[in-house]
């Protein structure tokens, strides 16, 4: 075989290795979007399905149950942190003998009961309960006459009162022919009704060694609440970088938490 058709092959094979190269890197970019596009979905059919629950469950508190002993339930909420959330729990009651003891049953999605007693005020019955942000409850009226109990029907409560607006980071990584990373991370946020509950700054922190290089802000737009934010970052192939996120709420307190990279090289 002659010298130039030897160079030939060798240029054909560098060819043909590079469009498979590139075909690959298509496929994969594809590939990543279709994923996105079905965890975007998910948190979206989740979304509106929590948001139908809260809605049903403020109508069924509104009806007033002739066959109850609770005339009447409402709830507000004095004070919201990260790890609790305070809701004022507000009971008219249909029949009672004066004398009883009211209390007001919160009960968790593992059956666990926390019981508070019921303070009279101008004929409404009050009290504070605490609530953590992920978990579901029920409240249950509980009138102790004597040795006689009465337990009303369930309460439900609503979990646009207390449930803080989840999210989901995920970051990924694809070496560029440039011989740079493509960084992009995307935030996935479920949909909240209560704007006080809701997200309103989410940043990315940019960091080299100790340093911190540069501070990304994702595109967040309260009107529409748009499920899925993107932001962009490229880097030279021998940075060491690690990624933070800042989330901050709207009641004013904030969490940080390293972003997950994947790397797909």
């Amino acid at each position: 075989m002659s010298r130039g058709i030897a160079w030939l092959l060798v240029v054909l094979i560098s060819v043909a290795a590079i469009v498979n190269l590139a075909t690959t890197v298509f496929k994969s970019n594809k590939l990543l979007e279709e994923i996105s596009k079905v965890r975007t979905d998910l948190f979206t059919l989740r979304s509106r399905v929590a948001s139908l629950d809260s809605v049903v469950n403020d109508i069924r508190n509104q009806i007033e149950k002739s066959d109850d002993i609770i005339k009447s339930v409402h709830f507000t909420r004095p004070t919201t942190s990260l790890e609790k959330v305070v809701l004022k729990a507000s009971v008219t009651f249909s029949e009672f003998t004066e004398g009883s003891k009211l209390f007001l049953n919160v009960i968790d999605e593992d059956a666990e009961v926390r019981s508070y007693g019921l303070k009279s005020e101008n004929d409404i019955f009050t009290a504070l309960i605490e609530l953590l942000p992920e978990v579901t409850y029920y409240g249950q009226v509980r009138v102790r006459d004597g040795d006689k109990e009465t337990l009303s029907g369930k309460i439900a409560i609503s979990l646009d009162l207390y449930n803080i607006q989840h999210y989901q980071l995920l970051g990924h990584s694809w070496l560029l022919e440039t011989d740079k990373i493509h960084y992009s991370i995307d935030l996935y946020t479920q949909y909240c009704r209560d704007e006080e509950l809701r997200i309103s700054e989410a940043v990315i922190k940019v960091v080299g060694g100790e340093d911190s290089r540069e501070t990304l802000f994702l595109p967040l737009d309260n009107n529409s609440q748009e499920l899925a934010k993107t932001v962009y970052y490229e880097a030279d192939r021998d940075a060491s970088l690690t990624f933070v996120a800042e989330i901050a709420y709207r009641f004013g307190e904030s969490k940080t938490e390293a972003v997950k990279m994947n790397y797909h090289f």
